[in-house]
């Protein structure tokens, strides 16, 4: 993130207006919200040509203050779970930028960028040790955090333009088109594992199959893909998987970790819970 000069937000009195009589209490309101401009994972390459995002490395956003953390208090849109957007919309400089059509790993940096401005980049928060499985707690500087940027693509993939690739499956021998994630996207694969609460009837797999998936050979039909996704190998689902995790821009949230309890030394991923937004939770 790089802060920015606000200066020339605050205008300046024109040069035969009178100047105002300095009095105790006048500058309550000359302070200008700073804002900071966070780096995009996708670096604007995978958006609709006239994504306001498009070809854009960065986004403009401003430091939380109590309207923000308003937002994230209101009983209302946390009933609802809206908080996480309306405060992004609320931080976003460019109003023509909708939440929804971001890319998720875009929408990842930003809220990040948020919580540092907001909270501090300290983040303590209890995470599993992957050795001896026992939780504990642990503190993660956010400003550690590194992008993953998709300089080049793996072998045999390549970019068809607003955010689809394409390449071939392995064992079924198709050509297969996915598409990037937008905040839009993942609210909707939400709903619909919400909907199979039921372990037993539970797709997850399949769901994120479906969501990303939006063509095979010269086929873009839902109700045929959604066929063929359910006719596929394990070993094209493990393949289609891996090159997903791969191609896709986002926040790298691995930390290097050492266990309190065991001495374990590794990688884990920082959790996400609660606590990023609200630390008192």
């Amino acid at each position: 993130m790089s802060r920015r000069n606000n200066l020339e937000r605050t205008g300046a009195p024109q040069p035969d207006a009178p100047t105002p009589p300095t009095t105790e209490g006048s500058d309550l309101f000359a302070f200008v919200n700073p804002t900071v401009f966070v780096e995009l994972p996708s670096k604007g390459r995978f958006y609709l040509e006239n994504h306001p995002l498009n070809g854009e490395e960065t986004i403009e956003i401003k430091h939380m203050t109590a309207k923000e953390e308003d937002i994230l208090t209101s009983e209302a849109l946390l009933k609802n779970e809206l908080a996480i957007d309306r405060l992004l919309e609320s931080v976003i400089i460019n109003k023509n930028i909708k939440v929804g059509s971001l890319l998720l790993g875009d929408k990842n940096a930003i809220l990040i960028a948020s919580r540092i401005t907001g909270f501090g980049p300290f983040y303590d928060v209890s995470t599993n040790c992957p050795s001896c499985y026992k939780k504990s707690d642990y503190t993660f500087n956010l400003e550690e955090l590194k992008t993953q940027n998709i300089d080049e693509l793996p072998e045999g993939v390549e970019h068809s333009g607003d955010g689809v690739f394409s390449f071939d499956l392995p064992t079924a021998k198709v050509k297969l088109f996915v598409k990037l994630l937008t905040s839009f996207d993942e609210k909707k694969l939400s709903k619909r594992l919400a909907v199979n609460t039921d372990k037993s009837s539970s797709t997850p797999v399949t769901d994120l199959l479906k969501s990303i998936i939006v063509g095979a050979n010269e086929y873009t039909d839902q109700p045929t893909l959604h066929r063929f996704i359910g006719s596929l190998p394990v070993p094209d689902i493990a393949y289609i998987r891996n090159l997903y995790d791969q191609i896709k821009p986002d926040v790298d949230l691995k930390f290097d970790f050492t266990c309190p309890l065991c001495d374990h030394e590794g990688k884990v991923v920082m959790p996400m819970t609660a606590r990023f937004f609200w630390p008192n939770a």
